[in-house]
C-alpha cells in the first residue's frame, strides 16, 4: 500500500527554476537516462565564482573603456561605439544586464550540450577567458596612453 499523499515529483524532470532552486539538494542527475540536458537545484561553487568574476570583469571593462575614451582613445567595436555615442549610461546598463542575464542562463543550463557537442558549462570558462584577455588588453592600452 502506497502511503504517499502527494504525486511523486520524480516522475517529472527538474524544471530550470523552481521553489527548490538554490535550496534543493539536487546537484547532479540521479537517473541513468539523464546523462545530458538536465537541471539541478544547487550549482558548483567554482561555476558561481567564475560567473562572479565575469560580472566583475564586465564592470571593469566598462570602467576602463570610459577612461580610455576620456584620454583620447577609441572604441574599436563598431556596434558599441555607435551605442556609446547615442547614450552612454543606457549602453553601460544594457551591457551589464546582458552579461548578467547570459551568465545566469549559462549557469542554469550548465548540464546541457550545445549542438549536441559542447557542454554549456565550458562556455562559462570560455567567456571568462575572453573577458580576461579583453581586460588585460585594456589595462595595457590604459598604461600606454597614460604612460604609467
Amino acid at each position: 500500500m502506497d502511503k504517499r499523499q502527494h504525486e511523486d515529483r520524480r516522475q517529472k524532470p527538474t524544471p530550470p527554476i523552481s521553489r527548490y532552486t538554490f535550496v534543493g539538494r539536487r546537484r547532479k542527475t540521479r537517473r541513468s537516462n539523464e546523462l545530458d540536458n538536465y537541471y539541478v537545484d544547487k550549482y558548483e561553487w567554482h561555476l558561481l565564482f567564475v560567473t562572479s568574476l565575469i560580472m566583475i570583469f564586465c564592470v571593469l571593462d566598462a570602467y576602463l573603456t570610459l577612461k580610455i575614451l576620456q584620454l583620447g582613445g577609441s572604441e574599436e567595436n563598431l556596434l558599441m561605439s555607435f551605442f556609446i555615442q547615442k547614450n552612454l549610461v543606457l549602453t553601460l546598463i544594457v551591457r551589464l544586464f546582458v552579461t548578467v542575464a547570459a551568465s545566469v542562463f549559462l549557469i542554469i543550463h550548465k548540464n546541457f550540450r550545445l549542438f549536441g557537442a559542447i557542454k554549456t558549462n565550458r562556455l562559462i570558462y570560455l567567456v571568462f577567458c575572453i573577458y580576461s584577455i579583453l581586460v588585460l588588453y585594456e589595462v595595457y592600452s590604459f598604461v600606454l596612453i597614460t604612460g604609467i
